[in-house]
């Protein structure tokens, strides 16, 4: 009797761990597929895109649109805050070569078959000054570049802080294939609040402009 007792609790034992480790599969398949085709977060370093994005801050990515304009229904336009490898850059390390990275987030300002012209720090496109109300004033001054055009599947991207060195970007390593955007950013959603001048706290979640 002690001898099936103990093969009973040996095969018992065994289905208890079948059980746990086939839950922590399923719940890493869901998480995968919900990172891949629904949404995920993309952190943000440096200050390059404020007072819009700031360093520190996490943005919640929509995946789902990324698989859009890669099946071909929709595409990145003017105004969409990007993330993408940048020409050149390499991974920094083991994670970074997993997840695709290192990744930089900036603006479009133009895509495929625009020129795009830079005048002290004011941005014209096909020849027309643009409104771009997310950019800091006072921001707009100090750098010039001449008309260039933006090749068809490319996109021309800025950061936010139009200043000399406020942020590497299109005016630096040219455009970016719009194939290697791995999606936009959307929302702020971390940290949820932020300490404000005067000591107090303001709710930080806020839709990326």
């Amino acid at each position: 009797m002690s001898e099936v007792a103990a093969e009973v609790q040996r095969v018992g034992g065994g289905t208890r761990r079948d059980g746990w480790l086939r839950r922590w599969a399923e719940a890493l398949i869901v998480a995968f597929l919900l990172v891949t085709f629904v949404g995920t977060t993309v952190g943000i370093e440096g200050n390059s895109m404020a007072p819009n994005l700031l360093d520190g801050e996490r943005a919640l990515v929509p995946r789902y649109e990324t698989w859009l304009v890669r099946l071909g229904l929709t595409r990145w336009s003017r105004g969409d805050v990007v993330y993408f490898r940048a020409p050149g850059d390499s991974p920094r390390s083991l994670l970074e070569r997993l997840t695709g990275g290192p990744y930089v987030i900036k603006r479009v300002v133009a895509v495929g078959g625009q020129s795009v012209e830079i005048r002290l720090g004011q941005v014209w496109v096909d020849g027309e000054s643009q409104v771009e109300p997310f950019v800091p004033e006072g921001q707009q001054t100090g750098f010039s570049q001449g008309v260039s055009s933006v090749p068809q599947g490319h996109l021309f991207v800025l950061g936010d802080d139009r200043s000399p060195l406020g942020s590497r970007d299109s005016r630096a390593f040219g455009p970016v294939p719009a194939a290697a955007v791995a999606g936009r950013a959307a929302w702020v959603v971390w940290p949820p609040l932020r300490r404000e001048a005067d000591a107090g706290w303001s709710w930080n979640v806020r839709r990326v402009p």
